[in-house]
């Protein structure tokens, strides 16, 4: 009967110590907690996956309407997507910059909304979770635009306006 006492003790201790062992908080484990701004252009990022492929763009109906911008490269927009609101999984302009052999390669996404006075836009759109995106005014086409960096790393910044690695 101690046999049985002692076998059911190590039992309910091993199971105690396993459940103890998977509750526990791992402080060794080095993974950062990503913000919620992360996770969301993570999100997105994954959700236009499908743009790495310049064709894909074209065939949607997005067409060049800047032509080559120093610092950010080609503005290929979706007309269907001009509609005024800030959807994650709906950027209305991706951007391209052509490599050595000619061929467009994604480097960014941009999201471009029109307020409903652009005389008066008032404040920035409502776009990832907190404040790290820098959205800014562009008075010539009277849209708020913000500019995130997917693709090509930025120096300056992932929602930064203009990305020195393109260059001129």
């Amino acid at each position: 009967m101690n046999y049985k006492k002692e076998c059911l003790k190590f039992l309910l201790l091993s199971i105690g110590f396993s459940v103890l062992v998977a509750c526990s908080s791992d402080d060794d484990n080095n993974t950062p907690q990503l913000e919620a701004w992360e996770i969301e252009v993570n999100e997105m990022k994954s959700l236009n996956s499908q743009y790495v492929d310049f064709n894909q763009a074209v065939n949607e109906g997005r067409i060049d309407v800047s032509g080559y911008v120093p610092n950010m490269g080609h503005h290929y927009l979706n007309p269907a997507l001009a509609d005024g609101v800030f959807e994650i999984n709906k950027p209305e302009i991706i951007l391209y910059v052509p490599d050595n052999n000619g061929d467009m390669q994604m480097v960014a996404v941009e999201y471009s909304i029109i307020p409903e006075d652009p005389d008066n836009p008032g404040n920035p759109p409502e776009g990832f979770t907190g404040d790290q995106d820098v959205w800014h005014f562009n008075e010539m086409v009277g849209q708020w635009q913000l500019h995130v960096w997917t693709v090509l790393d930025n120096p300056d910044g992932i929602f930064a306006m203009f990305n020195p690695a393109i260059g001129d």
